[in-house]
């Protein structure tokens, strides 16, 4: 069940590119305060953020989002009410949690009170680190760690 559709997000990070569906779906996480959105990329922007991180701009992802900047220099996305997109407000989600797996992609596991996990796969393991600490420190409450 999707939630309530916001006209706007305040982004306070990003994550990504992250994917789902045995890599045939590609995301970006928007960490917003009162909720986590996650956005799905174009083939071009996931072929885009790929050659970017094999030269080794492993930050050059996050400036996909970058044009969402308001003029007071926040960041907001904007929010159509596209049915693509996958909203997880606060009040509904049960976990996040950072899974490490062997043998393939660390995950992002993201639950809902009595669903079922929503699993996004981390390409580029070298941004797990950096995920751990976002995701910890902006939502401590929900923030789980497997197999670390």
């Amino acid at each position: 069940m999707q939630s309530s559709i916001q006209r706007s997000w305040q982004i306070k990070d990003t994550i990504g590119p992250l994917f789902s569906h045995s890599g045939l779906k590609n995301w970006d996480l928007c960490l917003a305060p009162d909720a986590i959105i996650a956005c799905p990329r174009s083939l071009w922007l996931t072929v885009k953020a790929g050659v970017w991180a094999g030269l080794g701009f492993h930050g050059a992802m996050r400036r996909a989002w970058a044009n969402s900047a308001s003029p007071t220099g926040e960041r907001i996305l904007q929010d159509d009410g596209d049915a693509r997109w996958h909203r997880y407000t606060l009040p509904e989600l049960a976990s996040i949690t950072i899974r490490r797996c062997t043998g393939g992609a660390n995950e992002i596991r993201m639950t809902r009170h009595g669903t079922e996990q929503h699993i996004y796969g981390l390409g580029d393991r070298s941004q797990t680190d950096r995920c751990r600490t976002v995701l910890r420190d902006l939502y401590p409450e929900l923030y789980r760690e497997e197999n670390f």
